[in-house]
């Protein structure tokens, strides 16, 4: 009687493994793009954290170049000029926007070059022996020690766009010459980040950035209102008006000054990056 059910025991046991076996290679893994038909095809685990740490890089090189050729930033980490992004791309500033690739140009590389060549020449008329020559242009320019931290990114499912937000801290100097003196100035920025990257020719570039200072004081100043606001003085929100066309437009929300009376989370702090499919079906910085 044994002999007789070991055989067709065996054989069962047979079937139930190749079963087992036929299961679990037809099964998905976790993070697989395929997806049934009612559902979006989505970017893998490994994918995701890939363009997380992309995004990150790219956006640390954008203060890195603020501090060596903001032209090379350009060129290097935001989206192409010519590109489909180009005429998109916005920088939103404590009480400005810019538009526009082409006004990105104009101001980082024209105007500013400019400005930098302006305060070279003044200080070769105190220092004569710093030549005003091309290699020389950036003496006595603005220069900032903002350190991007506690970044929260968050990359789209279908892989084409990305959100971060980053906490940058620091100070930054400015030199200007005044009644035959040099004069260094500075403030102490505690800001917020807020950037919309997309990828373009399979690379991460930065297609909108709003800046939000948090809180502003000078370096070396008088700041004991923060302590004692008996000392505080009130102060309007500075507005500029810009021409019509010109790539150039006012912050609705401008920077207004941190005092005791006034709500941590402002009108003109977006949201924090949140998990999303495509950038159509979310916020834009």
């Amino acid at each position: 009687m044994q002999t007789r059910f070991k055989f067709p025991a065996i054989f069962l046991a047979l079937i139930l493994i190749v079963l087992v076996v036929f299961s679990g290679c037809s099964k998905k893994p976790a993070d697989a793009k395929a997806s049934a038909s009612n559902e979006r095809p989505t970017i893998s685990t490994a994918e995701r954290a890939l363009a997380m740490l992309e995004v990150q890089n790219t956006f640390s090189k954008h203060h890195g170049y603020m501090l060596i050729d903001q032209c090379k930033e350009l060129d290097n980490v935001w989206v192409k000029r010519d590109g489909p992004y180009g005429k998109t791309a916005t920088m939103t500033q404590p009480n400005r926007i810019m538009t526009g690739m082409d006004t990105f140009y104009k101001d980082y590389c024209e105007e500013t070059t400019a400005g930098k060549l302006k305060t070279l020449k003044e200080i070769n008329k105190l220092y004569p022996e710093i030549k005003v020559v091309p290699e020389n242009i950036g003496v006595g320019s603005w220069s900032g020690g903002n350190q991007p931290t506690n970044p929260i990114i968050e990359v789209a499912d279908d892989g084409k766009t990305a959100k971060g937000m980053w906490n940058s801290n620091g100070p930054g100097l400015n030199t200007s010459v005044k009644d035959g003196k040099l004069i260094v100035s500075g403030m102490w920025f505690w800001r917020t980040y807020y950037v919309d990257f997309v990828k373009e020719d399979e690379k991460w570039k930065i297609w909108h950035i709003q800046m939000i200072y948090d809180i502003t004081m000078p370096l070396g100043g008088d700041n004991d209102y923060l302590l004692d606001f008996s000392k505080f003085k009130a102060s309007e929100p500075r507005t500029t008006t810009f021409e019509p066309g010109s790539g150039y437009s006012s912050n609705p929300n401008p920077y207004q000054a941190w005092t005791p009376l006034r709500l941590p989370q402002t009108k003109q702090r977006p949201p924090m990056p949140e998990p999303y499919y495509t950038f159509s079906e979310t916020f834009s910085y």
